[in-house]
């Protein structure tokens, strides 16, 4: 039995506590960091900046760090809460819809290894890798830091195995392919893979209607047309890298703007992808924006997950600008370049 009514009415007084639209301009006419600090501790995020402070090192007030362990500690916390107020169905859809975090934050983890940029001796890339995420789905911030302290990715995948993560199969598996090959591009595939495959069936166990399974259908969509740009001047197996149970990008399609060379201009897709930019850097916050569109669409139903599924998708683009911001402020970009980038977010 799912509680709806209740949850969605909780979920309604989150979305007042959003960072409200004149926030950026705010920032932006204090023109630095310290404004940007400020003005972050006069909203729902002041106790989460508060105590990343006095968790950081003796003096460390304004730090980037201190700014990013804020924002994920927020966004957890109203992840913790929105689970706490969720039963039943909209319990095990609410943990679905949590888990494509846990999907990206495994990607952050295993880049920083690739990169060389993680292991037991480098605590200062532990803190950049958990900076990096949002630890809110069924894998936590302790479970990202002692994966991100592990000595090799190997390890770090043995990690998740023992925190007993539904992903953690998929993910040794494609670690191991990884530490055989060397082809990063292809561990990040085999995730978005396992992933989609792994929702699409417990959605439907859920109870899940047609409209929220649409919906993950489009998700799949908007995988897939990236992967496809990505897929552009690589020696891959296409067939192999497109993910089933899309609607809107065919296999067919998916062939051929993988085949095509770099910068070609899309083949003619079916909505909400009509206008999608073919810049591999522009698509990714284009496909954002797309599919939180589509998910505003789901919030009419008082007695279903649209409301949750919106308010997530507000979240997340709420957290990626804040970060933006800190970083365009503390490094003193141009505020009209911030703005310009911020749009994109």
């Amino acid at each position: 039995m799912a509680n709806y009514g209740y949850l969605n009415a909780r979920v309604r007084a989150l979305r007042t506590r959003l960072l409200p639209p004149g926030f950026v301009d705010q920032v932006l006419a204090g023109g630095g960091f310290e404004a940007f600090t400020s003005a972050l501790a006069q909203t729902a995020y002041a106790p989460d900046l508060e105590s990343a402070q006095a968790y950081g090192a003796a003096g460390e007030r304004a730090s980037l760090s201190g700014v990013d362990r804020a924002i994920a500690a927020n966004v957890a916390r109203t992840a913790r809460a929105l689970l706490g107020y969720a039963e039943g169905d909209a319990e095990t859809l609410l943990g679905l819809l949590l888990r494509r975090y846990d999907v990206a934050n495994l990607k952050a983890v295993a880049r920083a290894f690739h990169a060389g940029k993680a292991g037991a001796e480098r605590e200062d890339a532990v803190e950049a890798v958990l900076g990096a995420t949002l630890p809110i789905g069924e894998l936590d911030a302790a479970t990202v830091r002692t994966m991100a302290g592990a000595s090799d990715l190997a390890g770090a995948a043995q990690a998740l195995v023992v925190a007993g993560h539904p992903l953690a199969p998929a993910f040794r598996a494609a670690v191991a392919a990884y530490v055989k090959g060397g082809d990063f591009f292809a561990l990040e595939l085999a995730l978005d893979q396992a992933h989609h495959a792994s929702v699409f069936e417990e959605a439907r166990s859920a109870g899940a209607d047609e409209a929220f399974l649409a919906y993950l259908a489009l998700e799949v969509d908007a995988t897939n047309l990236q992967t496809a740009v990505k897929l552009r001047g690589r020696d891959l197996d296409v067939d192999a890298c497109f993910v089933p149970g899309g609607d809107a990008v065919t296999r067919k399609q998916f062939a051929e703007i993988a085949a095509a060379a770099p910068g070609a201009a899309l083949p003619s897709l079916r909505r909400p992808f009509a206008d999608a930019p073919d810049d591999p850097a522009a698509l990714e916050p284009w496909l954002r924006a797309a599919v939180e569109r589509t998910a505003r669409t789901l919030t009419a139903d008082p007695l279903g997950i649209g409301l949750v599924t919106h308010y997530l998708r507000a979240k997340e683009r709420e957290a990626a600008s804040l970060r933006l911001l800190a970083r365009g402020t503390f490094y003193g970009v141009p505020a009209e370049t911030l703005r310009r980038e911020l749009g994109h977010a």
